[in-house]
């Protein structure tokens, strides 16, 4: 309800005599306020509509006038209905110059329309337009809720509000980290920030940005604050079921695996919500060197929300300094990688480690190369394998005790040293200076050991077949102990 609005109602006939500034006339109605003080101020509040015969007010004098409206302006008032008949015959030429000085609208309204008839319609129009919000906030809600069992992200659900009030809405967590967003802000700052319900510690809230219009938000996005806070509680809550006990149940039996996956780790995988022969990505995010744990677990909140709104299956598990990641079932074109890196721009410290595969069969080995890598900073892919991936997936008792038989002689006299040595150099690709200085020996010791280790093993170290075959052996043997 505006001041405009009033003067628009052919049924009260009311006269616009002073316009006001630029401006005012869209100012909202809060409630009329029928007085006839010379200083009402102390019983107003901003935008009361000020209805007044003027009976205390039967003066010439400019200045009483001027202070008049200057007081009602100080609150401010939204406009000053004068009625005319019961004290003035027409408009006080004092009070219309003091409107037109300060800016302030001044309604003429004729004898035989009484405050009670303006009073009664400003509150019906006021009455069925707080009904229209709360109506549309409820029916936004409704919308939301539909749209968020219907299996649509917490972006998609946004991006429905953001149109509805054609406006920018952004999810803060307790750091005030932004972890999803959605539309475009019309111009200006933040209107206002909502606190969404939660019953954890853990405060979210919800940012209005660019906000060009009158329109109320609290009636509007109150109801859907509440089916935004489930949503964003079943997106990052590690207590729900799909987030925790069947993932983490598989999650941890990835990591455990050796070989072939079994029976039991396909049933945990469709358990957890997957396809056991889909493909799979994952990510690992740790953190390279000191990291606050608040800002890593806003990160892994920020990648896992994103996520959501590019792949139909998102799990994960948290550990101490660790988050993974599995997602499935992507659209055509995603990009895991990009997907990944819109949640880093704001965290260098951090380390993430990006992985596809085609099949469950890798997944094991991918997540364990993957790991390995956690601790470098930056968002980056994972190879597709290494040595000890190789080994890890390399199968049964047999080949460690071949490879420990190959490597018995080294330990006949009892210690560790030959064995030491022939691993630091193959590592080192045959360097003898950087075999050297890692073992802290005369490069004349080195020199001699490897020559007992070709005699012991009966091998030719210069032959780079023979150097796989032993550094495999080494590898085989640690990984089988």
């Amino acid at each position: 309800m505006r001041v405009a609005d009033l003067v628009a109602d052919s049924a009260l006939n009311i006269r616009l005599a002073v316009p006001g500034a630029q401006g005012r006339l869209n100012r909202p109605i809060a409630w009329c306020a029928p007085t006839e003080h010379m200083d009402p101020t102390p019983f107003l509040s901003v935008n009361a509509l000020l209805l007044t015969n003027g009976m205390g007010l039967n003066v010439r004098d400019y200045r009483i006038w001027d202070a008049y409206v200057e007081r009602l302006m100080s609150v401010p008032v939204s406009g000053l209905v004068f009625g005319l008949g019961a004290a003035h015959r027409e408009l006080p030429p004092g009070l219309v110059k003091a409107c037109e000085e300060h800016g302030l609208p001044l309604l003429e309204l004729p004898p035989e329309v009484p405050f009670i008839q303006v009073m009664r319609h400003v509150d019906q129009l006021i009455a069925a337009e707080r009904y229209a919000e709360l109506r549309a906030g409820w029916d936004l809600a409704d919308e939301c809720t539909r749209l968020a069992a219907g299996g649509h992200s917490l972006a998609q659900v946004l991006e429905r509000v953001a149109t509805a009030i054609q406006a920018r809405v952004a999810v803060l967590d307790h750091n005030g980290f932004e972890l999803l967003s959605a539309g475009t802000a019309g111009g200006g700052t933040a209107r206002t920030t909502l606190s969404l319900p939660s019953g954890s510690t853990l405060r979210f809230k919800l940012a209005i940005e660019g906000i060009t219009s009158s329109l109320v938000l609290q009636p509007l996005l109150g109801p859907v604050a509440a089916v935004i806070a489930m949503q964003l509680s079943y997106t990052l809550g590690s207590r729900s079921p799909l987030h925790s006990r069947e993932a983490a149940r598989f999650m941890e039996a990835l990591y455990e695996a050796r070989g072939t996956p079994g029976p039991a780790l396909r049933r945990y995988a469709a358990e957890a919500g997957f396809e056991p022969d889909g493909k799979w990505g994952s990510v690992l995010i740790g953190g390279a060197g000191e990291v606050a744990p608040a800002k890593l677990r806003t990160i892994a909140w920020r990648v896992r929300v994103g996520l959501q709104t590019e792949y139909r299956t998102v799990r994960f598990m948290e550990e101490a300094g660790l988050t993974t990641v599995l997602v499935q079932r992507g659209e055509d074109g995603t990009e895991l990688m990009e997907a990944v890196g819109k949640s880093f721009q704001d965290a260098p410290e951090l380390s993430a480690v990006v992985s596809e595969c085609a099949n469950l069969d890798e997944l094991p080995l991918v997540l364990q190369l993957a790991r390995r890598r956690v601790g470098e900073p930056g968002l980056q892919q994972a190879p597709v394998a290494d040595l000890a991936g190789v080994v890890q997936g390399l199968p049964g008792a047999g080949l460690v005790a071949m490879s420990g038989r190959l490597l018995a002689p080294l330990m006949s006299d009892g210690g560790t040293s030959l064995r030491q040595t022939l691993e630091v150099y193959l590592r080192h690709s045959g360097n003898a200076r950087e075999a050297c200085r890692e073992l802290f020996i005369h490069r004349n010791t080195l020199t001699y050991r490897l020559r007992k280790i070709e005699e012991l093993l009966q091998v030719d170290l210069n032959d780079g077949e023979v150097r796989a075959t032993c550094l495999l052996a080494l590898r085989i043997v640690a990984a089988g102990t």
